[in-house]
């Protein structure tokens, strides 16, 4: 693993659109740690989720901002700011932001997942917020099946 200090700042890091409703910064990318984790902030749309789904990494959520609302383990809980959730490998779940405005996740990837999948469907962007006006909309069974190539299963679609 890297033995260097890493800081990203608030504001720092890449920015991209994910899905048409996520907002992805980069805090500590995968290279930065060779592989150990991946660290990124999900600013969320109002009412944006994935669908249901497992994969072989383990992943933490950490709530910043708004109410999030959590599927797993046949329960469903709804938690604001300062609520942690550990999600062991293979284990069914989902989320979504479920306030009325944006809000946002700290996620950590370990071992680190995901960062190739974002940089193949995700848009540039200048900040979270920030979408280009000629968005076109996302290709939902291209990025299905690009998250099958990054070990995430989708359970319902």
């Amino acid at each position: 693993m890297s033995e260097q200090v890493i800081v990203s700042g608030p504001g720092e890091g890449r920015s991209l659109l994910v899905g048409g409703g996520d907002f992805v910064t980069y805090k500590v990318r995968s290279a930065e740690t060779d592989g150990a984790y991946f660290c990124f902030e999900v600013s969320t749309t109002p009412g944006f989720g994935p669908p249901l789904h497992a994969h072989e990494y383990r992943e933490l959520f950490y709530v910043l901002e708004g109410e999030y609302e959590f599927t797993f383990e046949d329960r469903t809980i709804t938690s604001g700011p300062g609520t942690a959730i550990a999600i062991p490998p293979n284990v069914p779940h989902t989320f979504r932001n479920a306030s009325d405005k944006q809000a946002r996740l700290l996620f950590v990837h370990q071992p680190a997942a995901l960062e190739e999948f974002f940089e193949e469907f995700g848009v540039p962007v200048p900040a979270a917020g920030e979408a280009p006006a000629d968005l076109e909309p996302p290709d939902f069974a291209a990025m299905g099946a690009a998250l099958e190539r990054n070990g995430v299963h989708v359970l319902v679609h």
